[in-house]
Parts: C-alpha cells; structure tokens; sequence
C-alpha cells in the first residue's frame, strides 16, 4: 500500500463534521474506528475500481462519482476537490470526464451510458445504450468537457471508435 494514499484518505475522513464532533466531545476511541472503519471502506471501493476496466470518475454540477462496476457507484455532491477516493484514483491513472465547463447540460444527458463492467452494446450507440468509455469521452470532450487519463478517439472514423489519439 502506497503512504501518500493512506494520508489522504485519513486526512478527508479526519476532517468529516461528525468525527470532529466525537473528538470534541472526548469520544476519541469511537471517533478512530468510525475513520478507520472510513479509511477501509475507501480502500474497499479502490481496489474494486482498479480491478474493473471501464471504471472512471465523472464530475460534474451535482457532484463527483466514480463508476467503478456494473451498476455500482460511490456519489458525492462534493466538487472533485473535496472527495480523496476521487482524487486518489485519479492520481492512479484512473480516466476523468469533468462535465462541468459544458455550456449545454441537456446534450450531455443525450450522450450514451459507459459500459463499465460489461460489453458495450453494438452500434449505433444513442441516450440509452451502453457504449465504450472512450467513445463516451471523446463525445462529452468534443461537447466541452475535460478529460484525463484517457485517449479519446476519432468519432469521424468509418467505426465511430477504431481510431485512438491523444
């Protein structure tokens, strides 16, 4: 295990109101489980991130999630900055799709799910159907999102997809 991950980790779960409350109140006992039952939680869901292709970290207005297996996701309303596990894959090399700078959220909704954790299916990929990552980030990028740790490819390829760039 990494140090630089365990400090931030327990740097975010230190920091939470509720255990900063029990610290006040002199229950520092109950306080230290209750962050390293946290620590372990998001230890938990890293190691299931990094063991799933497919798996990114999405931000946007309502908040940061990482998508992490098929129907699996750890939700935060917090901005990128303020979610460690978020960070901390990230800093791995996990791909980021950040949605915010998009001028025009209701083309983003019409944008085709990620196929994290299962085949995507054969195109044409539309709203409602599950296509491949990098597809779904070269299409959010070209509508003005921010992307890292992903190569985006060339939608103007005869297959929408075949064709990878930086």
């Amino acid at each position: 295990m990494k140090v630089w991950i365990l400090r931030r980790l327990r740097a975010e779960t230190r920091a939470w109101w509720a255990h900063l409350a029990l610290r006040q109140r002199g229950e520092i006992a109950e306080a230290a489980a209750r962050e390293r039952a946290s620590v372990r939680s998001d230890l938990d869901v890293i190691r299931k991130t990094r063991a799933n292709p497919g798996a990114y970290v999405s931000c946007g207005i309502g908040g940061t999630t990482i998508h992490y297996a098929r129907g699996c996701t750890l939700s935060s309303y917090s901005p990128l900055e303020h979610v460690a596990t978020a960070q901390v894959l990230v800093e791995m090399g996990l791909p980021l799709i950040d949605t915010r700078p998009v001028v025009n959220k209701h083309r983003i909704i019409g944008l085709p799910l990620v196929a994290v954790g299962h085949d995507p299916d054969p195109e044409p990929w539309r709203s409602m159907s599950y296509a491949p990552l990098c597809v779904y980030a070269a299409r959010a990028a070209a509508l003005g999102a921010r992307t890292r740790n992903i190569k985006l490819v060339d939608l103007s390829a005869p297959q929408g997809w075949a064709v990878a760039h930086a």
